[in-house]
C-alpha cells in the first residue's frame, strides 16, 4: 500500500517550529497537532525517509508543503494521519487533538465510491442530511440538483474535484490533508478550486495542502514547510496580504 493510498483510507474512516504563528487568529495555545523527535524509517533497511525534530500545527492555519518529487512530503501527511504504509516505522512522540481528518486527493474520483450517486454517497459516509448535502454542494459551486443523481464518473475533472471539497467539509473535521489537488486541472479549474478552499475551509479547521504549484501557496498559505530529504529546511511565516483576519 503507497502512502497516498493509505492517507485517502484513513480519510475516508479530520510559526517557528515549537511555538505558535501568527495567524492573525486568537488561537487556543494547544497545537492541534504536534510532532516531536518523529522519525519515519524503513523497516527491513532503517533507512531514515523523514526526520522533524518538532513541529506544532494550530487551529485556523493553512499550511502550505512543498519540495521536490521524493522529498517526503506524502509521507509527512501520512505521519499526521497516524497512519503509514506497510514496511515503514515510526519513532518519536505525535500528539493530536482530534479524531476525524478531512482529504482531498489528488483527483476528485479518487475520494468517491465510483457506483454510488452523488449525494447518496455524501448523506452516507458524512450522516448529514439531504439538505445539508445539498447546501454544501451550492457551497462548492454544484448548484444543479441534477448533479447529486450523478455517478463520479459523469462529472467532469473539476466538478469531482469540487464534490471531493464538499465532502471534506461535510466531515466537520478540524484537519483537512490535501495532496496535490489542484495538479490534475487546467489553469481555469486550478484557480477556481483554490478560490473554493479560500472561501469554504473556516477559521476554525486547519488545511495542510502538498504541491509543486507556487500558485498554491500564493493563494492559500498562512505559512510554508519546504521539504527536502525528508527533512525541513525552510519555515516562513505568514504574509501581510495572507494573514487571516
Amino acid at each position: 500500500m503507497t502512502v497516498k493510498s493509505t492517507l485517502a483510507q484513513h480519510a475516508t474512516n479530520g510559526h517557528a517550529i515549537g511555538q505558535q504563528p501568527n495567524t492573525g487568529l486568537a488561537a487556543p495555545s494547544d497545537p492541534l497537532i504536534r510532532l516531536k523527535n518523529a522519525r519515519v524509517a524503513a523497516a527491513r533497511t532503517q533507512q531514515s525517509l523523514l526526520e522533524i525534530d518538532e513541529l506544532a500545527l494550530f487551529p485556523g492555519e493553512r499550511i502550505v508543503i512543498t519540495g521536490p518529487s521524493g522529498s517526503g512530503k506524502s509521507l509527512l501527511l501520512a505521519t499526521l494521519t497516524g497512519r503509514w504504509a506497510a514496511g515503514l516505522a515510526f519513532t518519536g512522540t505525535r500528539t493530536a487533538n482530534f479524531t476525524r481528518i478531512g482529504f482531498i486527493p489528488q483527483r476528485g474520483l479518487d475520494a468517491l465510491h465510483p457506483l454510488l450517486p452523488l449525494g447518496r454517497q455524501l448523506r452516507k459516509v458524512t450522516g448529514k442530511s439531504t439538505q445539508q448535502v445539498h447546501e454544501a454542494l451550492a457551497a462548492v459551486g454544484l448548484t444543479d440538483p441534477a448533479l447529486s443523481q450523478r455517478r463520479p464518473a459523469e462529472l467532469s475533472g473539476g466538478q469531482a474535484q469540487r464534490a471531493a471539497v464538499a465532502l471534506a467539509v461535510l466531515s466537520d473535521a478540524p484537519l483537512i490533508l490535501a495532496d496535490e489537488p489542484t495538479s490534475a486541472l487546467d489553469h481555469e479549474s486550478r484557480d477556481q478550486t483554490l478560490a473554493l478552499l479560500d472561501r469554504v475551509i473556516t477559521a476554525r479547521q486547519t488545511l495542510v495542502v502538498v504541491t509543486h504549484d507556487p500558485a498554491v501557496a500564493n493563494a492559500l498559505a498562512t505559512r510554508r514547510l519546504a521539504l527536502e530529504s525528508g527533512k525541513i529546511c525552510q519555515l516562513a511565516g505568514p504574509t501581510m496580504e495572507r494573514a487571516r483576519p
